[in-house]
């Protein structure tokens, strides 16, 4: 592997290492000058910098992209992990007031409980910040600690995943499952006719097990699913007009039932409760703004673990 020498250490700045940490994120140079907001020249300049410093290509180009060289696979994530950290240590001396700051926080939620939860979120943060903007995204679960770690998410609510330092975590919410039918179905729901049914299923990821599934696997339980959908509005039309049910989080299906014609049932089958997680990265947990808004989501939980 290539060695930096001494000597080498003061042509390195940290806007030089933010170039090569969003050149390896974006894989092109135009998105990472959008991302660092300079002009695509000076971030080919940066390259050239960087790679005499490394005396390595860094980038090789492969069809529209660039793909990273085996140094820069090893420096790039140990890079990008230091300049947040960094970023964290300072933010440590900033003033922060949640009555004046004009802060953006993103919020990673999936989309198949923003209408319940963000609504309440917004409303107790709005209160307390009131010249600040709240912003929610969906997150995939794989990359829950990229989001974290590049800002691109300041937390993240999100069922329990296996998830280790530097992403923290800490339980939020938990609430027991309901299940939707036809508003006209006046069949009791038994354990007997809710394995016997068909059933909407609800993610917003392509593949894999739904969570109810994977409670359900666990008892030795497996469903009929007859569609999958990305939202649960979706989800409670489907209910309406196939006869199908709808297993959801409890709150949620109070919501839907008015809005949809439904009918609320308690789930026939004893799972545990769902439960949410929230995340953030440990390189920002002294971040002034960051402990407020943790501080905030603790007036969220309504249950305790």
């Amino acid at each position: 592997m290539n060695q930096i020498h001494f000597n080498q250490l003061s042509k390195i700045d940290l806007n030089l290492l933010r170039v090569l940490v969003a050149i390896h994120r974006e894989r092109q140079l135009a998105r990472a000058a959008t991302e660092l907001s300079l002009t695509p020249s000076a971030i080919s300049h940066a390259l050239r910098r960087l790679r005499d410093i490394f005396d390595d290509e860094l980038f090789v180009r492969s069809g529209r992209y660039l793909r990273p060289t085996a140094l820069c696979e090893k420096l790039a994530p140990e890079l990008n992990e230091v300049l947040a950290r960094m970023q964290g240590l300072l933010s440590r001396g900033v003033n922060f007031s949640p009555a004046t700051t004009q802060r953006v926080f993103r919020i990673g939620m999936p989309e198949a409980i923003e209408a319940e939860l963000y609504p309440r979120l917004y409303r107790q943060f709005q209160h307390a910040a009131p010249n600040a903007k709240f912003e929610s995204l969906a997150v995939p679960h794989a990359q829950i600690g990229d989001y974290l770690l590049n800002r691109k998410a300041d937390v993240v609510v999100d069922v329990a995943i296996a998830a280790r330092a530097p992403v923290m975590q800490r339980p939020l919410l938990k609430e027991p499952f309901a299940v939707l039918s036809r508003e006209q179905d006046k069949n009791q729901l038994t354990q007997a006719r809710y394995l016997a049914s068909k059933h909407i299923a609800v993610s917003t990821r392509a593949r894999g097990s739904v969570l109810e599934d994977l409670l359900l696997k666990e008892l030795g339980v497996e469903r009929d699913i007859l569609a999958r959908v990305q939202s649960y509005q979706t989800a409670a039309q489907l209910v309406s007009q196939t006869g199908a049910l709808l297993t959801l989080p409890e709150r949620i299906a109070k919501q839907l039932v008015t809005q949809y014609n439904l009918r609320n049932w308690p789930m026939p089958i004893d799972v545990p409760a769902t439960r949410l997680q929230l995340y953030w990265h440990s390189a920002y947990q002294h971040d002034p703004a960051l402990s407020w808004l943790l501080a905030e989501f603790d007036g969220i939980a309504s249950d305790s673990f």
